[in-house]
């Protein structure tokens, strides 16, 4: 092969090596357009308001979740694997919560929420979906844990639609 051939193909081959790393740098996200940043807020805010308040809750529920994880002393794996030992049944959720100034994992197995200590890791009661009996909260053992409460914390809700 000719030395000027040999020049050409080496030429056309970065060419192309170099049109394919330009296309990347062009095809990247581009920045949006503030009129674009403003639609997706405006729709995001009618998405939360057309959810009656459910989208709002759980956002609030996973900041206040946040901010008490740093004062857990276990996980919600472990919270898990305790409450259902205890059940002998599988858990469908678990949620870190300020419940009356403890902080525990509300671990929902079947009809019950079963209410892990975050602190040692012990179940310290369990109540029935239906049942929250506001009498015997003052009889309710505490967690180790105690969080001080900031007002917003576990809000209660008229949340009968389930």
């Amino acid at each position: 092969m000719k030395t000027s051939t040999k020049i050409i193909c080496a030429a056309a081959f970065v060419g192309i090596l170099g049109f394919a790393g330009l296309s990347r740098v062009v095809g990247a996200k581009q920045p949006q357009s503030p009129v674009a940043v403003v639609h997706q807020h405006h729709i995001a805010t009618q998405v939360a308001q057309a959810s009656d308040g459910e989208t709002n809750d759980d956002v609030q529920e996973q900041q206040e979740a946040a901010k008490l994880q740093p004062l857990a002393k276990i996980t919600a794996k472990q919270a898990q694997q305790v409450a259902e030992a205890s059940r002998g049944t599988k858990a469908s959720s678990v949620k870190l919560e300020n419940e009356d100034g403890n902080l525990v994992y509300s671990v929902k197995i079947g009809q019950q929420d079963v209410k892990v200590d975050a602190g040692n890791g012990k179940v310290l009661y369990a109540e029935n979906d239906n049942q929250e009996d506001e009498k015997n909260e003052a009889n309710r053992p505490k967690s180790s844990i105690q969080v001080p409460d900031t007002g917003d914390s576990e809000r209660e809700t008229n949340d009968d639609s389930k």
